[in-house]
């Protein structure tokens, strides 16, 4: 038996990635419209699940993300990154840099910035069905 896990709120499956450089820090990620997640083990969490929360990926037995769709890619900054570095980040983040190629977060790592964290999470009103085929899918 599979059990798919479907936020009813848009954008409420987000994964986000962490970097830091001395006292600077940046906050990235993408944002899905929508989305679900898949596992074989009954979620047991729904009890002690709180909406306004959320809860990450690797938290839920055997949870996989099965579907997304419309995903936005967001970054943001803390107050202590001027903004002339604010500029050449996002253009890394986004695939515009002239001077850098490649995937963002091996970009950040040459550039002397440390990978804290990278996690997905689920966070809003929530809605847990049993399956036998395959994931609902969205239009």
């Amino acid at each position: 038996m599979l059990y798919q896990i479907i936020p009813l709120e848009m954008g409420s499956l987000v994964q986000r990635h962490i970097f830091k450089k001395q006292n600077k820090e940046i906050k990235c990620g993408t944002v899905w419209k929508l989305g679900s997640i898949i596992t074989t083990t009954k979620p047991k969490f729904i009890s002690q699940y709180e909406p306004q929360v959320g809860m990450r990926i690797g938290d839920i037995p055997g949870a996989e993300i099965s579907k997304t769709y419309d995903g936005e890619k967001v970054i943001y900054f803390s107050e202590t990154i001027d903004e002339d570095e604010q500029d050449e980040l996002t253009d890394i983040f986004y695939g515009k840099s002239k001077k850098f190629s490649g995937e963002y977060a091996h970009v950040f790592q040459d550039l002397g910035w440390k990978a804290l964290k990278e996690n997905t999470y689920i966070f809003g009103e929530i809605e847990i069905k049993e399956i036998n085929d395959e994931p609902q899918q969205y239009k």
